[in-house]
């Protein structure tokens, strides 16, 4: 799978999906933060530039005969466990391939604000995998180009097969993404992330494992 042609093709998509949500640059640039922008979020509705970007890449993957999106009457019913927030809508992109796993695309809103928080999942029921803005206070904006690159390299992770997630329980988990990885409450001096990850991708983990096929 060529993905830097599968980006620019979603790059294009966005310029359509995305028109309505221009880009913005990193408010902080200096680092400074007033104190009162910890309590406020002046303008909500830019964040739905991360449905935007979703929407591009549904677009591209069902397009391309990738994947066939699917949307769900109740969105709530798609996650393992309960997604942390309230869904205003969801759509499944279920992958053609065989072995490859699905990837799930929620909204939920910022201060009431429906399609301003981006909740991605993967897997049949979906683990959660991020919540974008993770923030959506006005200290914590850093501008729009970090959340969207967010979404494209957990995407490209999922639909490449370099993508696997480790749910040890008790809030213990490992996301990897290719050659990088995140966890959570784990003890790396007991169990080596790495280690962990060689077990995951050879079948041998006794943890929830989710991780699957490219989807071409």
């Amino acid at each position: 799978m060529d993905l830097s042609t599968l980006l620019r093709s979603v790059d294009e998509a966005f310029a359509v999906t995305g028109a309505g949500t221009p880009p913005w640059p990193d408010p902080h640039p200096d680092g400074e933060v007033r104190d009162e922008e910890y309590t406020r979020c002046s303008r909500p509705e830019k964040y739905r530039i991360l449905d935007a970007r979703a929407q591009a890449w549904t677009h591209v993957l069902c397009g391309r005969g990738l994947a066939e999106a699917q949307t769900p009457a109740d969105p709530a019913a798609l996650w393992r466990p309960s997604a942390d927030r309230t869904l205003d809508g969801a759509v499944r992109l279920r992958p053609v391939r065989a072995g490859a796993v699905p990837l799930v695309f929620g909204s939920a809103a910022v201060d009431g604000v429906p399609r301003t928080v981006l909740v991605l999942g993967v897997g049949e029921p979906a683990s959660v995998l991020e919540t974008l803005p993770d923030c959506g206070c006005d200290a914590c904006d850093d501008g729009s180009e970090r959340l969207v690159e967010a979404v494209d390299d957990l995407v490209s992770a999922v639909i490449s097969g370099a993508f696997v997630h480790i749910d040890a329980g008790e809030g213990r988990e490992i996301v990897a993404t290719g050659d990088t990885w995140s966890a959570s409450n784990w003890d790396d001096r007991r169990t080596p992330v790495e280690a962990e990850l060689a077990r995951a991708r050879a079948g041998r983990s006794p943890y929830a494992v989710v991780t699957g096929r490219a989807w071409a």
